[in-house]
């Protein structure tokens, strides 16, 4: 074979090719035109292996060494220190930079307020860091706030853990290994077929019995969701599940679960899915697997593996009969007595019930009647209900159970305590404070950063509609992932329930996506969307969310959005304001306006807005442009901060 057409093949150069065959044990020659043909696949499986290698440690390394790069990041950074919140202009005062130049970036990264507006501590960090600053939090702020993982530990650590408690199992792995498919079959040998669909939509989390023993399973979408939650609190699974297919082996998925178990130093157990396809092989798949220092117990090492086919219900019992002698060896144990203490694994907001969220107690007794703190969410307990949708009176830990009560949603991965005291119930409750709204619900601000040398990326602005903050969570923490040079993703908006009108408006406004994920299609938007050029997609399955929002990505890379300046008006009267939109009246000064053009909103000459014009009319008829001269009357699309005297000017937006 020609060694250009195996470096064709390992999708590398040939010169890549003879550079790094000599370390892999070929040394063919550095000028070399044909490969043997009998070294071939020899050649092919020892690349994979290095490969895999390499992933690997990446993998394990990441967090160590995005640490040490902000490390040397920050140590360059000029030092700002802020509260929870701080006013635009303020902000811009405390950098010494521009107003117009803070607002720019602001908007540049989806977030639409005004110069005397409020952003909160997380959004000034994104801001600030990108102009090259770092962002300390004042003590006194620091000081009022608490890690979720340090409170949990401290809310633990005064427990006597003398109760054995059920294991909490998540299941990790890559995507169409069979996650999803192995807590199919493992709820469907605990329950019957009539109650298995859909009664874990909400929940987050189910149990099983096996040998009269109960088992936990986080319910999630795969390790996305469950790192969301790990990030914000404790620890919430005692074992994890690494489905591995066998006729695919170990791929960039499986490593990066394998790195996240080994972080956060989890008892694990390889499940080995898929043994019923005619390409499976299971001693292959070892071998990939004492390839990265983890051999099998058959094979002489630590490493528990189960075979199984999900598709067919096989392996299901002698794997659970692993997790309980896993739990009894780790000797898992809670105090079942006193006030209860959970981590919120699930919430969502339900028409008929209002805002509902799924604990998983880890301490104590949860009761009906139970006056609860979950972060700064207050509530008494009004109903518990288990996996199944039967009310419960009392749950103890381990056990996952819905509550409602809640006087708003809680986050993922938030602290919920109970509170015995009234007095002290109500002055925590009085310390709340009032314009708190929870994060991921409605927050318009970008989550990720322009990365370094793509300030001249184009932007995909994205807004999420989905089913439950758990989903949302899975979605955020993925799209993340996805890196095309030239080109960003940008969450301007999120929230739960049906895609409304609202959104579509929305939508159109900040010449955004309108993504649906795990929610139904809203036919009475369809017309609407039409009219205002909106794209609404629809979809269950994150892996093809991703795929197509990659597809797009890879589509605009390389655009540059350019705004071309058509003409400006002086602003003369207000005629009508609302939340989203504005009817103004002015005297267009300089070139013409163009309908559904975009504006941006001038103060003394800076930039503190960005909309557009939806409607446009000139002596009180509609019309199609405006020329300089002329009065006309225009609804403004966006945040509704025009005042008499503002001058607005007109762009078309165009990517070269």
């Amino acid at each position: 074979m020609n060694t250009s057409a195996l470096a064709r093949q390992l999708k590398v150069t040939t010169n890549e090719l003879l550079e790094k065959l000599p370390e892999l044990g070929f040394d063919i020659g550095a000028k070399a035109i044909k490969v043997n043909d009998h070294l071939v696949p020899k050649i092919i499986d020892a690349w994979k292996k290095a490969e895999r290698k390499k992933a690997f440690k990446e993998s394990q390394a990441s967090i160590t060494e995005v640490r040490a790069k902000d490390k040397v990041t920050v140590a360059e950074q000029k030092e700002i220190t802020i509260g929870d919140t701080i006013v635009v202009k303020d902000m811009a005062e405390v950098m010494k930079i521009p107003v117009a130049r803070l607002m720019g970036e602001l908007m540049k990264n989806g977030v639409m307020v005004s110069l005397n507006e409020k952003v909160d501590f997380d959004t000034a960090t994104i801001i600030a860091e990108d102009l090259g600053f770092k962002v300390i939090k004042s003590k006194q702020a620091e000081e009022e706030e608490t890690s979720n993982k340090e409170k949990l530990t401290q809310l633990l650590s005064t427990r006597q853990s003398s109760d054995i408690k059920a294991p909490v199992v998540v299941v990790m792995g890559h995507v169409d290994h069979g996650k999803t498919k192995l807590l199919d079959a493992i709820r469907s040998t605990d329950v019957v077929a009539s109650e298995a669909g859909g009664i874990t939509q909400h929940i987050g989390a189910y149990q099983v019995v096996a040998h009269d023993r109960a088992i936990t399973f986080l319910d999630t979408p795969g390790h996305e969701a469950f790192k969301a939650m790990r990030s914000r609190g404790g620890q919430v699974a005692d074992i994890a599940i690494l489905v591995v297919a066998a006729d695919d082996g170990l791929q960039p998925q499986t490593l990066e679960s394998i790195a996240v178990i080994q972080k956060e130093n989890l008892p694990f157990i390889i499940a080995i899915n898929k043994i019923d396809k005619p390409g499976a092989d299971i001693d292959r798949l070892k071998q990939q697997l004492v390839e990265l220092n983890l051999t099998p117990e058959d094979w002489g090492g630590k490493v528990i593996c189960q075979p199984i086919s999900a598709l067919k219900k096989e392996g299901i019992s002698e794997l659970l009969d692993l997790i309980l002698l896993v739990a009894d060896m780790e000797n898992f144990k809670a105090d079942i007595s006193g006030p209860a203490v959970g981590t919120i694994i699930e919430s969502h907001l339900d028409p008929g019930e209002g805002p509902v969220a799924t604990v998983l107690v880890q301490a104590g007794t949860l009761n009906i009647g139970d006056m609860i703190v979950v972060g700064q969410v207050p509530g008494k307990i009004k109903m518990l209900k288990n996996w199944k949708g039967q009310n419960q009176t009392a749950v103890g830990p381990a056990t996952p159970v819905k509550i409602l009560g809640l006087r708003q949603l809680p986050q993922i991965g938030e602290i919920l305590e109970v509170i015995v005291d009234k007095k002290t119930y109500n002055n925590k409750i009085k310390n709340i404070d009032n314009n708190f709204r929870p994060a991921g619900i409605n927050n318009s601000q970008n989550n990720n950063k322009t990365e370094e040398g793509e300030e001249g990326a184009t932007n995909l602005r994205l807004i999420i509609k989905s089913d439950v903050l758990g989903s949302a969570e899975a979605v955020e923490e993925s799209l993340k992932k996805i890196s095309v040079t030239g080109a960003k993703i940008q969450v301007v908006k999120k929230g739960l329930g049906l895609i409304n009108e609202a959104d579509v408006l929305n939508a159109a406004a900040q010449q955004a996506l309108l993504i649906g994920f795990h929610i139904k299609e809203n036919k009475n938007i369809v017309s609407l969307a039409q009219e205002k050029g909106v794209t609404v997609l629809y979809f269950d399955i994150i892996y093809k969310l991703l795929e197509d929002i990659e597809k797009r990505l890879i589509t605009i890379k390389a655009k540059k959005t350019v705004h071309k300046i058509i003409g400006k008006m002086q602003v003369l009267a207000i005629f009508k304001s609302q939340k989203n939109s504005m009817i103004v009246g002015g005297k267009i000064v300089e070139g013409m306006i163009i309908k559904k053009c975009g504006v941006k909103v001038l103060k003394n000459g800076e930039m503190e807005a960005v909309g557009k014009i939806t409607e446009l009319q000139s002596g009180k008829q509609a019309a199609n442009e405006v020329v300089a001269g002329n009065e006309a009357g225009i609804e403004y699309q966006g945040d509704p901060i025009i005042a008499v005297g503002d001058t607005l000017e007109f762009f078309e937006e165009s990517y070269e």
